[in-house]
């Protein structure tokens, strides 16, 4: 003869009743509400790192303008010579150089396909005006306005730089 407990029974209590555990709807629940919390997260995290590479391009570029319009103001007035790539130093009216391909990245291996190159312009323009002295037009500086826009052939972002040179 056996002996059942009549406090479990009248407890409710089976016997699996004393056994915890999840079902699967509050599983389901549980994988829902933690996707939903994730997933902004992660979206978040991507989008920061892509803005960090964005804002370092831009200080590159901007870097490689100022150099360039360093160059040029140190350059004679009147200087010409050859106007064949970014090495120029050319201040002719006009938009230079003829091949304006820059490297802005290099990601640092021998694939040069992951490379980001720009165009490296400058415009210069030269400044009449009227000497109200003498009556007389005067040239005493030259506009130019240096730009590079990257990446080449699809430009989608620029950096401009507009200085005097005289």
């Amino acid at each position: 003869m056996s002996f059942k407990n009549p406090l479990r029974r009248a407890a409710g209590r089976g016997p699996l009743g004393n056994q915890s555990g999840l079902t699967m709807i509050e599983v389901m629940v549980s994988v829902v509400v933690l996707a939903i919390a994730i997933a902004p997260a992660f979206d978040a995290m991507l989008r920061g790192r892509l803005l960090v590479a964005h804002r370092g391009e831009e200080r590159i570029a901007l870097r490689l303008v100022e150099r360039k319009a360093e160059q040029l103001l140190f350059a004679s007035y009147t200087a010409a010579g050859s106007d064949a790539d970014i090495t120029s130093t050319n201040l002719t009216a006009g938009t230079h150089p003829i091949n304006p391909a820059i490297l802005l990245i290099t990601r640092g291996d021998s694939d040069t396909s992951n490379d980001v190159y720009g165009d490296l312009t400058w415009t210069v323009t030269p400044i009449t005006w009227v000497d109200p002295y003498s009556g007389s037009d005067d040239t005493d500086y030259k506009h130019v306005a240096i730009t590079l826009a990257w990446p080449m052939g699809a430009h989608r972002d620029s950096v401009t730089i507009v200085t005097l040179c005289g």
